[in-house]
């Protein structure tokens, strides 16, 4: 669906969570740019017809840039951070932790199909504080990693508001389930998202426009990750040390979802990242493939 913004930009709005889909946005300008590009079938092919002369995709994952391909005369630009994924196979199912926690190569082709995996031309990098200029709009990169090394958004500052991607304010809350995912990165970028104090946020996924209640909201999204860390904790301290004892309780979905191979793994990458966060902090022993608390420590103890 097609959303004016302004006499420029237009929001191409998906409307809910479904992969690999998202929220875009199309500026028509002395140079038109569409900002990541997997749309519904119905805009594709509205924009299929337009003149695309760029395309900036947020990040490196396949529902940011499903479509590239099929606009062959844009320019295209992403994050040198998140290139490699978008441009190997090999390295995407790395990253989503395919290979390393699973070694069945007839789920890694699986998931490649089911994610409609394809690799995307890089045409330039962006790069942090960047600014675009299109002739009457212009947007600054803002570089937030987290969720992935080289994910970004886009401040608009006439207009007011902040692409934000996949920094997407749903109930579920911050995703970072690559083995290169940041929780402090991630919480870093909340936060600066939070102290640029935008008119509103457009997301990448779900509801699109997010006008109320930002502040409470980002703080919100951001508490999710800790409510998962004390979960993690709290059953390190019960006595479940591998990642495997830990993933089966699933501290972070606290649910199983389907398909269930492929959201296990999902878990398991998503608490290595936690307690990769904690030994950083000072918290953790691995030894081997366990992993302990400090002696003496203890949820309470913790100030996480």
């Amino acid at each position: 669906m097609l959303k004016t913004i302004d006499r420029h930009i237009t929001l191409v709005d998906f409307q809910s969570f479904l992969f690999p889909r998202c929220n875009c946005l199309w500026i028509q300008d002395d140079i038109n740019c569409l900002i990541d590009n997997s749309p519904d079938q119905a805009d594709l092919a509205h924009l299929r017809q337009q003149r695309i002369d760029l395309i900036i995709n947020s990040h490196g994952h396949i529902d940011h840039y499903l479509y590239n391909q099929q606009f062959p005369r844009s320019k295209i630009m992403m994050h040198p951070e998140d290139a490699a994924i978008a441009q190997s196979k090999e390295k995407y199912l790395e990253a989503f932790g395919m290979t390393t926690l699973n070694q069945d190569s007839r789920l890694q082709e699986l998931y490649l199909k089911e994610v409609q995996y394809q690799t995307t031309r890089i045409d330039q990098y962006i790069n942090a504080n960047q600014v675009i200029n299109l002739g009457t709009t212009y947007f600054e990169v803002l570089h937030l990693p987290g969720h992935s090394p080289g994910h970004c958004g886009f401040i608009f500052p006439e207009q007011g508001f902040i692409f934000s991607a996949d920094i997407e304010f749903s109930n579920f809350g911050p995703w970072y389930a690559n083995l290169d995912s940041s929780i402090p990165q991630f919480l870093q970028s909340i936060d600066r998202l939070a102290d640029l104090k935008p008119d509103y946020f457009i997301s990448g996924h779900g509801a699109a426009l997010v006008t109320e209640n930002i502040t409470k909201r980002l703080k919100a999204y951001r508490d999710i990750i800790f409510a998962r860390q004390r979960r993690i904790v709290d059953l390190l301290y019960r006595g479940y040390h591998s990642l495997a004892e830990l993933a089966r309780h699933y501290p972070v979905y606290q649910r199983a979802p389907q398909p269930a191979a492929v959201f296990y793994i999902y878990e398991q990458v998503m608490i290595l990242v936690h307690l990769r966060y904690l030994k950083e902090q000072g918290y953790l022993i691995q030894d081997n493939e366990g992993y302990y608390l400090k002696p003496g420590l203890s949820p309470a103890k913790l100030s996480i």
